[in-house]
């Protein structure tokens, strides 16, 4: 069992048909919004490992471990001896609660602050290849005897993984104006291995839309930093994006973090080449 979209995808890929491989969160539910639910627990007691991304982000992990109650099951934290980061900065507003919510497309409503180290290591396709790694070593050390081909599997996606890191590099290295500012606090992972300037994100207004003050020193924030794309989320509503953008003459793009979305083994490398195009496409002179 893997607990969300690109940790399914890394576990599926290596394992390939030498095990049978689910995904604990819905199609349209992302690690900040789960609610553990009966049927999870039951399907969790099954399974001989649940791999996690860790770093915090499966927050609810230890309720749900004390509900499945097993003592068989095995926990592996792909995080393990990654460096984490801090988050980047919230874009100044005075006034506003430090709290934020995102408002899904499809409804759901949810407040989280990444208070300390920031947990979306997967966002880097470097980091990506350690997780790879240590799922390699949980899936043969559980069955030694198909561990030649869980190895085979995981060189194979992790020759995938260099090339990808090797388009983002060769994608964004020449470009002259890389000012990254996002929706939510997604990509310090990201911005650093590929030298991007992470302005940082933007906080967002708990149940009403911001008042004319909130949205002025935000407009004056990001026109202080120069910025002339800004990034919306996949999944997230764009709508104050979309003003201040009107505003300031600023075009607004999107990035996936790819927190939601169908089980899929080839999520990982589809969706990640996509943000690659989308940010090659917002900053090119």
């Amino acid at each position: 069992m893997a607990s969300f979209l690109p940790i399914y995808a890394h576990t599926a890929r290596v394992a390939g048909d030498g095990a049978q491989v689910s995904m604990l969160l819905s199609a349209d539910s992302g690690p900040h919004d789960y609610q553990l639910s009966p049927d999870d627990v039951k399907r969790l007691a099954q399974a001989d490992l649940f791999i996690i991304n860790g770093a915090g982000i499966e927050e609810w992990l230890g309720e749900l471990i004390q509900a499945v109650g097993s003592q068989s099951l095995q926990i592996i934290d792909t995080s393990k001896g990654t460096e984490l980061r801090q988050g980047g900065p919230a874009l100044p507003l005075p006034g506003a609660p430090e709290s934020h919510d995102h408002h899904h497309g499809h409804d759901h409503d949810h407040a989280h602050c990444h208070a300390g180290e920031n947990p979306h290591i997967w966002l880097d396709p470097v980091i990506a290849i350690h997780q790879v790694q240590a799922i390699e070593a949980a899936l043969s050390a559980a069955d030694p005897s198909r561990a030649e081909a869980f190895r085979a599997n995981a060189a194979a996606y992790i020759a995938e993984l260099r090339t990808l890191d090797h388009e983002f590099r060769t994608a964004l290295g020449s470009l002259p104006n890389k000012n990254l500012l996002t929706f939510h606090d997604a990509f310090p992972y990201l911005a650093r291995r590929y030298q991007l300037n992470y302005v940082g994100f933007v906080e967002a207004f708990p149940e009403k839309d911001p008042s004319p003050r909130h949205l002025k020193s935000l407009i004056d924030a990001i026109r202080k930093h120069h910025i002339r794309v800004l990034f919306a989320e996949a999944g997230y509503s764009p709508k104050l994006f979309t003003a201040i953008a009107e505003q300031i003459g600023a075009r607004v793009a999107e990035l996936d973090t790819l927190e939601v979305g169908s089980p899929d083994p080839h999520a990982y490398l589809v969706r990640m080449r996509a943000n690659l195009a989308a940010l090659q496409q917002a900053w090119q002179p």
